[in-house]
């Protein structure tokens, strides 16, 4: 399966990003792209791209240790582009 690791960012994050994507959905041809839902935004932070199904338990035993010695940290939006011949925008961090 194919797998990242991702935080996912706050009610008022996405609620910023939204009117922003609202505006790109407006842009020509945007009503013939595939939008996801707020509940699919997410950060990610490492990408593992196919990983043995055998292997997920010990990863995600690792990543949630990891996480829990994690302080919060601030993570502003910062540019933004697309991939995947324009199939995906995305929103830079900083």
């Amino acid at each position: 399966m194919r797998l990242f690791a991702a935080v996912l960012p706050p009610e008022d994050v996405t609620g910023e990003l939204a009117a922003a994507v609202d505006e790109l959905r407006k842009l020509p041809g945007g009503e013939g792209l595939r939008w996801t839902g707020r509940p699919g935004w997410h950060f990610t932070l490492a990408f593992y791209g196919e990983v043995d199904d055998d292997v997920v338990p010990d990863l995600s035993d690792r990543l949630e240790r990891a996480a829990r010695r994690s302080a919060a940290f601030a993570l502003a939006l910062r540019g933004g582009g697309q991939f995947g011949h324009g199939r995906v925008l995305w929103a830079g961090a900083e």
